[in-house]
């Protein structure tokens, strides 16, 4: 798989070329099994696909010991997840507009939760569960997510044709093209682009894009001990500095220095118990 991002114990991948269609990433978060420090946690900054993911505990020899498939809801605003020793999370990241096709759901009837996928597809869950626990890696859990997901695609009906090629042109930005232009790129006029979006995803154009943009921000500065800012606000798409800082206080409640300075202190976590192992 090809790495696109990694920040302490998450990895993300591109999808492959079969998932593409329908999956923004493949990711994985691994924690290390040692004791971790009082309040560890990983912040997930907003996103608004759903996630599949196989949680689980291995020997060392790569058997599942505990786990399980669960879904991962989309979020407006950060989420924190406490890091649990050893947890190892194996996911396929499906696009907000693929939600329904994929599982039958509306993905804001899931904001903000994370819960058991047999709560909502039973015969899914039971399927993956049986196939998962035969895995010896996260690499191997992905690849039957991925594979199990297309197979027991719930509807053959795909989402809007409007709605698909503006959020694809959104993605491929990563936020920074105004959306008049997306609509313009697409053919179709501003009040139709909000309304495909909308219909498709439980959420505006804007919004999908300011999403986009802060996470962009955010890995970018992920690299630097010392960002700057002015360049990253910038190359994410925002009209200077102060303009991300006003987003990012809007979208997560703190400043860019204070999220970079939070990420950076998890990547020195990890590094500092892997070091030690």
């Amino acid at each position: 798989m090809r790495l696109r991002h990694r920040i302490g114990g998450y990895r993300e991948f591109a999808a492959s070329p079969d998932a593409a269609f329908f999956a923004d990433a493949f990711w994985t978060h691994q924690a290390p099994n040692e004791p971790l420090p009082h309040g560890s946690a990983h912040r997930v900054l907003p996103d608004l696909a759903v996630s599949v993911a196989f949680q689980a505990f291995r020997d060392d020899e790569g058997r599942v010991r505990e786990g399980g498939p669960i879904l991962i809801g989309p979020k407006l605003r950060p989420q924190v997840f406490q890091i649990v020793p050893g947890l190892e999370l194996a996911a396929v990241r499906i696009n907000a507009e693929w939600a329904a096709p994929m599982l039958g759901i509306d993905p804001f009837d899931i904001e903000l939760r994370v819960m058991d996928l047999a709560e909502l597809r039973p015969q899914l869950a039971a399927r993956l569960r049986d196939a998962l626990w035969r895995t010896r890696s996260a690499t191997d859990a992905i690849a039957v997510l991925s594979r199990t997901l297309i197979d027991a695609r719930v509807s053959q009906a795909a989402p809007s044709a409007w709605a698909r090629a503006a959020l694809d042109v959104v993605r491929r930005s990563d936020g920074r093209i105004p959306c008049e232009r997306v609509a313009d790129r697409v053919g179709i006029s501003m009040r139709h682009l909000r309304r495909h979006v909308h219909d498709a995803t439980g959420v505006s154009p804007k919004t999908y894009a300011r999403t986009l943009r802060l996470v962009t921000s955010m890995r970018l500065a992920d690299g630097a001990a010392r960002p700057a800012w002015a360049d990253i606000a910038l190359q994410a798409g925002y009209c200077d500095q102060s303009h991300l800082i006003r987003e990012c206080l809007a979208m997560t409640g703190s400043s860019p220095v204070d999220l970079h300075d939070e990420r950076r202190r998890q990547v020195l976590r990890m590094s500092e118990l892997s070091n030690r192992g």
